[in-house]
């Protein structure tokens, strides 16, 4: 989810159609209370929204805009029908002292309007030495009989969920401690985590809703660890259902009995590094297996991934743009067309209801029918100036969503292109924050660094190709940074006898952080030339120059520092011999250079290929696989890695591209591809 910045409602009013009515089924009622629209789409953020606010953005329609000195009494006439969640808010502290994220938590109201109700309460109300607010003992009665709490706490909604979420309670610890070891959410990503019963309520509901044997679901984006809480959950229904109680019977490849997690298949696509890594080393210590796959949405979904999932669960950036992209991805991700759902967890303030307005509309162009709508589903640990809410939404695609989706694939090959509001090229902004928040724009590449790029490419002769959103003068050749990453460069860049000297320049200067390794997997010259900003973060690790040191070997002496560039810096590289090494590093160079292809067909035929300089008869097809699934386990057996910590890496890896492998994956998988050379048989018959 995320945690929107503030900005004013837009002028325009959404059509009807734009904003059906939100749906909530007897048997999925919220844990708590809430408000319909009680989930954020932009507010001010948690730290931005403060006590003394002033109650900017309010309209005339809106109850919560009280003016000052107003009386709780009036204030709650005002809200009407919808007066249960500030009731509830002035009951809770009447009931013991509260903090204002337990305020804004437990009612779903957004953060401002709780500071309003909490105004009305004026000298009765005070902060104590820990911050908790504190209801004066003397008063609670009266504001109880003005709230009517003994009919307020009578009808409290049932949740049907409740007592099966409570019976999974060591779960929620399990992924209290799981959320608290994550990686910190990066702000530019608009990441706010859910809270542990959360993301086990979600893998409760999904277990009850659907049948999930042999089931595969898709987690477009996966902060919140939500396929961490439903593998588990899945793995002990499974020991449960087997006859045992703990991890340990799980298959010598971290699967449960009978398949992964009792048959269910999950895999998580996400653009996080960092957290593509935690929850493949969480997983591997629970004992379930979980595919994790690098995806930037903008730039497309691995094909190993396209049409294959029963379910897709997308928490995804609140922005039109944002939720429509994560949604429609989803359903690229979807196997059957009339069965497959697209599950979105989005909601927007009460205060802003032209912007949830905007987002539903996004998700109603793309084809999708809102089957149903469970409000105040989520709850955040976060985002409080909005409720710290979102609904659960289940979106079923239509004749129209596949009908969109085909016409991408058919102009952009594996959905490297984008089609949405008439533009052919993926959404660049979609964030609320950051470089590529909504609003934000690119900036063009500064005359320096422009100079810079025709340098390089005049230094040798041969044929000049710039990479970026415009052409570059002096360049034999230009195309854009999504069709290199999604195919590499095409043949159009080559020179006419087609051995040419091949020098590319690539604007990288618009990086969130993993474009550049995925560039010098994705790119083919014989030099390469890098714009990058200065606190890039591969410059202070060097890991990806490390990683591609078969194919790419860096240069430093001609690198530069463009005059008048800002913080822009150009780095060069070199094609590393193709005939120089012994045959495992030729092996992982072939790798590298096809970086595009199914890795397990590359990986067979470079094998191959290496086996023609050995002695014996030649290699075939089947022995080079079957040598490439010895090196897959190399590390269980006690070859190139032996000891508890060794990496066993799944068959299933073998279906993807290089290109879409997570970092710390692309590192083990390159080992082993180095180790697999020593496994060729001496002789094959």
């Amino acid at each position: 989810m995320t945690d929107p910045q503030p900005s004013a409602a837009p002028a325009h009013t959404a059509p009807p159609h734009a904003m059906p009515p939100q749906v909530a089924r007897p048997d999925a009622a919220p844990l708590e209370a809430a408000p319909l629209e009680a989930a954020p789409l932009e507010a001010a953020p948690l730290e931005a929204a403060t006590s003394d606010s002033p109650v900017a953005g309010a309209t005339s329609d809106q109850p919560a805009a009280a003016a000052a000195g107003e009386s709780l009494a009036t204030l709650l006439h005002g809200y009407g029908v919808h007066a249960l969640a500030p009731r509830r808010v002035v009951a809770a502290l009447t009931e013991q002292p509260q903090t204002l994220r337990g305020l804004v938590q437990g009612s779903g109201l957004p953060r401002r309007s709780v500071e309003i109700i909490l105004r009305t309460l004026d000298g009765d109300l005070h902060t104590a030495a820990d911050g908790r607010l504190v209801l004066r003992a003397p008063t609670v009665d009266r504001y109880r009989s003005l709230i009517r709490y003994a009919e307020l706490r009578a009808s409290a909604p049932v949740d049907p969920l409740a007592a099966e979420v409570r019976r999974h309670s060591a779960l929620i610890t399990t992924m209290h401690g799981l959320i608290a070891a994550a990686p910190r959410p990066r702000a530019d990503l608009d990441h706010v985590p859910a809270t542990a019963a959360t993301a086990v309520r979600r893998a409760v509901w999904l277990a009850t809703h659907y049948d999930l044997r042999e089931a595969e679901l898709l987690c477009v984006g996966d902060h919140d660890l939500t396929s961490l809480a439903l593998l588990l959950l899945a793995a002990r229904a499974s020991r449960s259902v087997h006859g045992t109680d703990s991890p340990s019977s799980a298959g010598t490849d971290g699967r449960a009995p009978g398949g992964t997690a009792g048959g269910l298949r999950v895999t998580v696509v996400d653009i996080d590094e960092e957290l593509l890594a935690f929850l493949d080393r969480s997983a591997r210590a629970h004992g379930v297996a979980l595919r994790c796959l690098y995806a930037d949405l903008r730039l497309g979904l691995p094909p190993s991934v396209a049409g294959h999932a029963d379910l897709v669960f997308t928490d995804p950036p609140y922005t039109p743009s944002g939720v429509s992209l994560f949604a429609a991805r989803g359903a690229q991700g979807l196997a059957d067309r009339e069965r497959g759902r697209v599950l979105v967890a989005y909601g927007y303030s009460e205060r802003t209801p032209a912007l949830g307005a905007r987002v539903q509309k996004a998700l109603l162009d793309q084809g999708f029918a809102f089957e149903a709508i469970w409000p105040g589903f989520h709850v955040y640990d976060g985002a409080e100036a909005v409720g710290a809410r979102a609904d659960m939404y289940s979106c079923q695609p239509t004749a129209a969503t596949w009908k969109r989706l085909d016409r991408s694939d058919r102009s952009g090959g594996s959905g490297g292109e984008w089609e949405s509001g008439g533009s052919s090229t993926p959404p660049r902004s979609i964030y609320t924050r950051g470089r590529h928040a909504e609003e934000s724009q690119a900036d063009e590449l500064a005359a320096g660094a422009i100079t810079a790029a025709q340098r390089f490419l005049a230094a040798v002769p041969g044929r000049g190709v710039f990479v970026g959103d415009r052409p570059l003068p002096q360049a034999a050749a230009h195309t854009r940074l999504p069709t290199v990453l999604d195919r590499g460069l095409p043949p159009s860049t080559t020179g006419p006898s087609g051995g040419d000297t091949r020098s590319v320049v690539v604007d990288l200067t618009d990086d969130p952080g993993p474009w550049l390794l995925r560039l010098l997997l994705a790119a083919n010259a014989d030099r390469l030339a890098v714009l990058v900003d200065a606190d890039h973060p591969d410059l202070r690790s060097g890991q990806p120059f490390d990683l591609v040191r078969a194919k790419w070997t860096r240069t430093p002496e001609h690198d530069e520092t463009p005059t008048g560039a800002g913080r822009t810096r150009l780095l060069s590289l070199t094609a590393t011999d193709q005939t120089a090494g012994a045959a495992p590093e030729r092996l992982v160079r072939w790798l590298l250079e096809r970086a595009h292809g199914r890795l397990g067909n590359v990986w067979r035929d470079g094998l191959i290929r290496v086996a023609r300089d050995q002695p014996g008869a030649p290699l075939a097809q089947r022995a080079a696989l079957t040598t490439v699934h010895a090196a897959l386990t190399t590390g269980r057996e006690g070859g190139r890695d032996a000891g508890a910590d060794a990496t066993v890496l799944p068959a299933d890896l073998l279906t993807a591209r290089l290109i879409d492998l997570p970092r710390h994956t692309l590192a083990d998988v390159l080992d082993a591809a180095s180790t697999s050379v020593g496994l060729l048989p001496t002789a094959t018959a």
